[in-house]
């Protein structure tokens, strides 16, 4: 078993993201695991909608900070920034998604792991599960195309806040503020994604990619979203001088 699996249920994927330990955290086999994974949806298209989950306890607790070959920190700096910006294709796979993605989030969603989420259209957290983006406290941007995703859904003044306090955000604050959808009984995240996709997937395939498409298009429209892999470098690369 590999750590994404891929189910079918007619027009509907569930995708299950399960490292096997190590708090669900992205290392690069799983970036690169979960980025195959959108690329090969991305061309079937008898799928309407697909759903996104972690482990039945936890979503993913974050970037991988002890895998070397993530961080290549014996590389030039090519060889790093091409590293580094894994993470950001991942998440743009998922983003241009054509149909409709709804990611189950139950435990925590932390950093990386809650910029997958925010990849989705829809977000369903479980009762107990929770946000939070340590990046600017560990002395980092927060990559990964998450600044803009994040400040649609909350607004610049509460993004800000989250970042630079390091908020943690439960699953009833979540829904409130609009980072996530629904909220769902205490592992029962997927059941209620997978209803919700299901409702949604009866909208014309076509009318949805789009829609979707158009709106997507002028979340996309950022002018620092192609310097968010070189940012992200160089705040890597300031925090390892002790800056």
């Amino acid at each position: 078993m590999g750590m994404v699996e891929i189910e079918r249920e007619g027009a509907l994927a569930i995708v299950r993201y399960d490292r096997g330990g190590k708090a669900n955290a992205l290392s690069r086999a799983a970036i690169a695991a979960l980025t195959d994974a959108a690329c090969a949806l991305e061309a079937d298209t008898s799928l309407s909608a697909i759903v996104l989950t972690g482990t039945p306890t936890r979503f993913s607790a974050g970037v991988d900070l002890g895998d070397d070959a993530l961080w290549q920190p014996g590389a030039d700096i090519s060889g790093r920034h091409a590293a580094m910006a894994a993470g950001g294709r991942m998440t743009e796979a998922w983003r241009r998604l054509p149909q409709i993605v709804v990611a189950a989030v139950e435990g925590p969603a932390i950093g990386g792991g809650g910029l997958l989420a925010l990849a989705a259209d829809f977000r369903v957290l479980g009762e107990g599960a929770f946000f939070r983006f340590p990046e600017v406290r560990l002395g980092m941007t927060l990559g990964w195309g998450g600044l803009p995703l994040l400040c649609a859904l909350v607004g610049p003044v509460r993004a800000k806040r989250m970042l630079f306090a390091d908020e943690t955000v439960p699953a009833e604050a979540a829904v409130t503020l609009g980072l996530a959808d629904k909220l769902a009984p205490r592992g029962e995240a997927l059941a209620a994604a997978r209803a919700f996709a299901g409702e949604m997937a009866a909208c014309p395939r076509l009318a949805v990619t789009m829609t979707k498409r158009t709106i997507d298009a002028q979340l996309r429209a950022d002018w620092a979203a192609a310097y968010e892999a070189d940012q992200f470098l160089l705040s890597r690369l300031v925090t390892e001088a002790g800056g």
